[in-house]
């Protein structure tokens, strides 16, 4: 399913995660993520998972290189969703592994 994209014209990027995440879906992410990093060079992000079931096992579920490439270039970001999903959430971000911006 792709990823309705909520919003992406400005600095907040707004997106809507539903049913699984497949790999398709997760580069469609990241590309929006890039653009918008290009256009704005600092974003912010708003993620809301509804209905969320996770990622699909042949994914890329463990892919974080788009965060520690780019993570310093998201002044911040939410996800909303089920607690049941914090831990892979927090895994997504690459919380604690990429470097922070100092400015």
């Amino acid at each position: 399913m792709p990823i309705p994209t909520i919003d992406a014209s400005g600095k907040l990027l707004t997106l809507k995660i539903r049913g699984t995440l497949k790999k398709a879906d997760y580069d469609q992410m990241i590309q929006i993520g890039r653009q918008a990093i290009a256009r704005e060079v600092k974003v912010r992000a708003l993620i809301s998972l509804e209905d969320f079931e996770g990622w699909e096992r042949q994914g890329e579920r463990g892919d974080v290189s788009f965060m520690m490439e780019e993570g310093w270039n998201l002044e911040k970001m939410a996800i909303i969703g089920d607690e049941k999903w914090k831990d892979d959430a927090v895994t997504f971000t690459a919380k604690g592994f990429r470097a922070l911006a100092t400015n």
